[in-house]
């Protein structure tokens, strides 16, 4: 019996843990990340901000909430390095302003859609 209870006690410590959990804990992000337009989020996605609001969907707050968000519109642009994305000859950053449900607090954020680097979550968010 006491074999039994250990067993078990092994299998139910050890079941959802991956390794994906272990690589999710070895990402640091960085303080401006998202947050400075000279470190914008790269979603990717072109002219349409479908990548954009496919993060911010899947992002959640410092409470765990879901977020909020209001495009306040274009930011700086820069050099199109990926003329497969757009016709523009520039590439732009876009400004939202994003909200935590519940929360009062809200956060400019800056999104590329014309360069694309695996996002990760903002500091002090998750996915």
């Amino acid at each position: 019996m006491k074999t039994l209870v250990l067993l078990c006690a092994i299998l139910v410590t050890s079941v959802g843990f991956t390794q994906e959990d272990d690589k999710k804990k070895e990402i640091k992000i960085s303080g401006s990340y998202g947050f400075k337009e000279k470190d914008p989020i790269k979603v990717g996605g072109g002219d349409m901000p479908i990548e954009t609001l496919a993060y911010i969907k899947k992002l959640r707050g410092p409470n765990g909430g879901s977020m909020y968000y209001k495009k306040l519109g274009k930011g700086t642009s820069y050099e199109n390095p990926d003329k497969s994305l757009t016709k523009r000859e520039k590439g732009i950053l876009y400004m939202y302003e994003l909200r935590e449900d519940g929360e009062k607090k809200t956060y400019i954020v800056y999104f590329d859609q014309y360069r694309y680097e695996e996002p990760t979550p903002l500091k002090g968010f998750s996915f």
